[in-house]
């Protein structure tokens, strides 16, 4: 079974259809570049993995764990699947540490030592230890970033999701972000990443996924797939975006 799988997933608000029908699957240790135009159904895609949005019909698994049953785990499943936002989600009032260390100790039960190592080791990862006492609204944005990432790895996940992680962030700190994400992809870590940086997803990613009016309407490895677009709804959407 693949790690995740999506079968026949339909997700409505109200009378609209954000997502029709989406099939996908992915592996351990993949990475999967997620492109699209806005209102495609990417972020909603992801929130249906992490079962932060519920879905109408289809089948949602990760890790073995069925999402789109009204019983399962969620709080359990959250704690092996790691979600990164276009907005930090920081508390602004605590310091880096503090902000990684709550995770593991709540919904874990990690004691608050052990849970300093691990905010110390996700530092280390991304560059910040020397950040660790510092307060969030201290940070620069692709800091703070980098410490929502951070505090996601202290979690252990099996699976990261990045929602458009780069977006809200000036153009000269993208590329620190990038690079946390190169490093965890060295590392072998599944991930699934909304994203606009198309050279970025040509570089890492497996593969890419091109999503379109709620579906998925393209994929292939990520060499073929920008050099060989199959449909005109892609063709179009890389010519807007590569020029």
């Amino acid at each position: 079974m693949p790690f995740v799988e999506l079968k026949s997933v339909v997700k409505r608000y109200g009378n609209n259809t954000v997502l029709q029908d989406v099939d996908l699957s992915i592996e351990k240790g993949e990475i999967i570049a997620v492109i699209g135009r806005s209102g495609s159904g990417k972020s909603t895609m992801l929130r249906c993995i992490n079962g932060l949005e519920p879905v109408q019909a289809g089948e949602v698994w990760v890790d073995g764990v069925a999402v789109h049953d009204a019983t399962a785990n969620l709080r359990e499943l959250r704690a092996r699947v790691g979600i990164v936002f276009q907005s930090f989600n920081l508390f602004p009032h605590l310091t880096v540490e503090r902000n990684i260390t709550l995770g593991p100790m709540i919904v874990k039960g990690v004691p608050a030592a052990e849970a300093a190592a691990l905010a110390r080791a996700a530092l280390r990862k991304v560059g910040l230890e020397e950040k660790i006492g510092a307060y969030a609204d201290e940070l620069s944005g692709g800091q703070q970033q980098r410490v929502a990432i951070a505090r996601s790895m202290a979690m252990a996940p099996s699976l990261m999701l990045f929602d458009e992680i780069t977006s809200a962030l000036d153009p000269e700190l993208v590329g620190e972000v990038l690079l946390v994400l190169e490093e965890m992809a060295r590392e072998g870590m599944t991930m699934l990443l909304v994203t606009h940086e198309m050279n970025f997803a040509r570089r890492v990613a497996h593969r890419v996924v091109f999503m379109h009016q709620g579906k998925v309407w393209e994929q292939g490895p990520a060499q073929a797939f920008f050099a060989d677009p199959k449909t005109p709804e892609l063709k179009s959407f890389l010519s807007a975006v590569l020029h």
